[in-house]
């Protein structure tokens, strides 16, 4: 059936755990952030610029970590819909195949 349309459910879930991987990564290296930094050094301008940078990175961070979560539940919920699809035409196909035993036949 080359030529048309076909989602790989396998490399889809593959994709939805690489992305859940992904969101995890960066929200625990968003908590590894909080911890960067001269804190004590006795340069105040240093401490606040470092303060600054984390705060702002720390933040980005968290957001691409929640549409990174939010695009994994849409994948997965679309998963959940194509193999519900795939598993409903494979039953149609299977229960209308000719010369199949306990199947409709066309004769």
């Amino acid at each position: 059936m080359s030529g048309y349309y076909k989602v790989e459910l396998e490399a889809l879930g593959r994709l939805i755990a690489q992305l859940g991987e992904c969101a995890d990564g960066m929200r625990s290296a968003g908590r590894q952030l909080k911890n960067i930094g001269p804190e004590g050094s006795g340069h105040a301008e240093l401490e606040k610029a470092c303060a600054d940078f984390q705060d702002k990175w720390g933040y980005g961070i968290d957001l691409i970590a929640d549409a990174t979560g939010g695009v994994t539940e849409g994948l997965t919920e679309s998963r959940k819909v194509y193999q519900t699809l795939e598993d409903q035409v494979r039953a149609a196909f299977t229960a209308s195949a000719p010369g199949v035993p306990g199947k409709a036949d066309d004769s």
